[in-house]
């Protein structure tokens, strides 16, 4: 433990030094408050005690000065003072102090004030640590569930890319092969063969050839199309190529994020009915906002049964914003549930089927945008998700390198 001592009388000042050096603390002492300090800016202090009454900086300004000061740990602050009256110790409070010692000091109620100062910075150490581990647990959790998005993704885009490249793979081995047998019976004509040309001819089946080639290549090419289709849209999705923040369609965000999950609506045989109303631009992150509509979608479809309904609605909001509603005619939500819908790890699925970050990290994103998310359930009727977002990200804009 450091400690900082400020005093401008010598013998206090010695005292106190000369006591807690004793009992085996680190001290620096300083002649006043403004010598203090700048002997705090220079290193660090885990316990300051101060004088009340300085020349220049006194105890207050030098505790407050503390208290704004960006220190990587807390420091506990004692004030010595003469001063006794309730008034004089609130005042001393307000301005940061933790303790107060009364001049003349005692030395065994320094010794226990001193105690009570180490336990009280180990705990603001000890909390300052379990909050640091908190935050990279959260932080890593919060990455799972994006890469468990990114497995849903990619999941989808796979099963989209596969038909096509599939009928694409099977045209080019058909027209391969026709091709190759073409070409051996045009070398057998410039042989002067033939009876071999013929043979090859009729094995080739040219004019099946000749009749098919054409359509052959253009399904191949849409199949191709199709393929490029996916990745564009794949990359509108993620937004890879754009800064984090910039004015955003939410209707071509949430259309774009429909594709992304339209396998699993055909799947389910669900039918999708869309419902976008004219929308003003939203200074947003769009990625993070697309994550926000995945995760809405994939529990709309997953809460229906086979051939069940999921609505996409949005709309303009005068005075808020955007609105954004999924609704589904699933299983519902029950009542006791609902309040704990964005709490981290809450979820009714069953087990090895939810992360139970989906909703916490949708619920994050909104709020982060200055924007708020609701939910109307009933059991047996199916739910409906409202995204509310404004214009502009409400003192995000300024910190999109976050």
């Amino acid at each position: 433990m450091r400690v900082l001592i400020a005093d401008d009388e010598p013998v206090s000042r010695k005292l106190l030094q000369s006591y807690l050096q004793k009992w085996g603390y680190e001290v620096t002492a300083a002649q006043n408050g403004a010598e203090a300090w700048r002997l705090f800016q220079e290193s660090s202090f885990s316990i300051v005690i101060t004088d009340w009454m300085m020349p220049e900086v006194d105890g207050l300004e030098l505790i407050r000065r503390i208290r704004a000061a960006n220190h990587s740990g807390y420091v506990h602050a004692t004030l010595l003072t003469a001063k006794a009256q309730k008034e004089d110790l609130v005042e001393g409070m307000e301005a940061g102090a933790d303790d107060f010692l009364t001049k003349p000091f005692d030395r065994d109620e320094l010794r226990v004030r001193l105690r009570a100062a180490e336990r009280i910075v180990k705990l603001e150490q000890s909390l300052a640590e379990q909050n640091r581990v908190l935050r990279e647990t959260q932080s890593a959790l919060v990455q799972n569930e994006k890469l468990a998005s990114l497995g849903r993704l990619a999941a989808g885009v796979a099963h989209e890319i596969n038909n096509p490249i599939a009928y694409v793979t099977n045209n080019l081995a058909v027209i391969r092969r026709d091709t190759q047998s073409a070409l051996a019976a045009l070398d057998a004509h410039r042989r002067g063969d033939m009876t071999e040309a013929a043979r090859l001819e009729q094995a080739a089946d040219i004019e099946y050839l000749r009749e098919n080639f054409s359509r052959t290549c253009d399904k191949t090419l849409e199949g191709l199309q199709r393929v490029r289709d996916i990745v564009r849209n794949l990359r509108d999705f993620a937004r890879l190529d754009e800064a984090e923040f910039k004015e955003a369609n939410l209707n071509a965000a949430l259309e774009s994020t429909l594709e992304i999950v339209g396998h699993q609506i055909r799947e389910k045989s669900i039918q999708l009915e869309k419902h976008f109303g004219e929308l003003p631009l939203v200074l947003c992150h769009p990625g993070k906002i697309n994550q926000v509509f995945l995760n809405l979608l994939v529990n709309a479809i997953q809460a229906c049964d086979r051939g069940g309904v999921v609505i996409a609605r949005t709309r303009a909001e005068p005075g808020s914003g955007v609105v954004v509603e999924v609704q589904d005619n699933g299983c519902g939500i029950r009542p006791e549930h609902r309040e704990r819908l964005f709490e981290p790890f809450f979820t009714t699925k069953p087990v090895g089927q939810g992360t139970g970050l989906g909703l916490s990290v949708s619920f994050g994103i909104v709020r982060d945008h200055g924007g708020s998310i609701e939910v109307d359930s009933e059991v047996g009727r199916g739910s409906t998700f409202r995204v509310v977002l404004p214009l502009k990200a409400i003192g995000k804009q300024s910190s999109s390198h976050q």
